[in-house]
């Protein structure tokens, strides 16, 4: 039985033994609510009902209903949780707080857009929820109103802030990223490239040339032009790269020149922001994609555009990167004993030519 302190304080002090013998109002109800889960009828992990509804049910104030699941909670009967509700105690687990996810938000025209849905149906069956930010937030504070942060090829944060952060325990991941001090998943956009070379060569291409696409996003542009040169320099060639300034007046006519002096027979576009400008570029030129000169795309471009320009393209899996990556993210936040987590992609290359298909 749970008893009034104050009542009992006074009983020892004065012996009034007519206030001995009373019971708080809440009394009764804790006894009976403690009978009823001792014997089962309300099972272990079953939620209670609300404070709302006892108080009903019970007609008593809220304030006597607060003092009965007190009086449960400190007999180890049942675990209050903040903001989901009041769970009876047993072998069942008690349903956990929902873990919050950040991550920025993507514009409709960035490669990982279609990222998006995939974390959102990883988040949703586990029962968490998922927000978008601006990740300058992270730059400004140590306390977040989430539990984690995905970063995805945003500008406003550095990679030396991630694992400062990462560093001090906050849950953070880097999509393709291959960062030091910080768990990652990312797609091998550097081995993507080399691969991307030598099937090229399989297809008896020897002069192959790359046009540069830094305007279009800094880190994947680097990475896959060094698996270009690296590739073409173990092979005793010379990479040829055109770099056009970033003007669509201008850009077009430099990929031009850029065609007819160097006379490639396949052109690798680290990124899909060069392929329109190249497109018209080979018109310029003279030479028609897909029969006198192939074009390799990196990121994967509208099947119905580009189905007749002869590409081949790489076709990252996106969206298998980012379920995976949010999936560890929910894990290590309910377990921070969990180590960090490096995965590594490798991209799937479909070929729009048909006149390779039958090579």
């Amino acid at each position: 039985m749970c008893y009034n302190l104050k009542t009992n304080m006074y009983n020892q002090m004065y012996g009034n033994k007519k206030m001995a013998g009373r019971k708080s109002l809440f009394e009764p109800v804790a006894e009976k609510l403690i009978a009823q889960i001792r014997e089962g009828r309300i099972a272990p992990g079953e939620k209670m009902p609300s404070e709302h509804e006892l108080c009903t049910h019970y007609a008593l104030s809220r304030s006597s209903i607060r003092k009965v699941l007190d009086c449960l909670e400190q007999k180890g009967l049942i675990r209050r949780q903040p903001g989901i509700g009041t769970f009876v105690c047993g072998n069942e687990p008690v349903p956990e707080k929902p873990v919050v996810i950040a991550m920025p938000e993507l514009p409709p025209f960035s490669y990982a857009y279609s990222m998006t849905a995939a974390i959102q149906n990883v988040v949703s069956e586990q029962n968490c929820r998922l927000v978008t930010i601006n990740p300058r937030q992270l730059n400004e504070k140590d306390q977040f109103p989430f539990d984690a942060f995905i970063f995805i090829d945003v500008g406003g944060l550095s990679k030396e802030r991630l694992q400062e952060l990462a560093g001090r325990g906050f849950p953070v991941i880097a999509i393709n990223r291959i960062w030091e001090k910080l768990s990652y998943f990312s797609i091998d956009f550097y081995e993507d490239s080399r691969r991307a070379v030598r099937l090229l060569r399989r297809f008896g291409m020897k002069r192959i040339g790359a046009v540069n696409g830094s305007y279009f996003g800094s880190y994947g542009n680097a990475e896959r032009l060094r698996g270009f040169r690296d590739e073409i320099a173990e092979h005793s060639g010379i990479p040829q790269i055109a770099q056009p300034a970033f003007n669509p007046l201008t850009a077009v006519d430099e990929i031009t020149a850029f065609i007819r002096d160097s006379k490639p027979d396949a052109l690798f576009l680290p990124l899909i922001g060069v392929l329109d400008w190249t497109l018209f570029a080979c018109k310029q030129a003279g030479r028609i994609p897909g029969r006198d000169i192939q074009l390799f795309c990196f990121d994967r471009p509208d099947e119905e555009v580009y189905a007749d320009t002869g590409l081949i393209y790489a076709d990252m899996p996106i969206e298998k990167t980012g379920a995976d990556a949010v999936d560890y993210l929910i894990r290590k936040v309910r377990n921070p004993e969990l180590p960090p987590e490096h995965r590594v992609y490798n991209s799937n290359f479909v070929i729009f030519n048909n006149l390779l298909k039958e090579v």
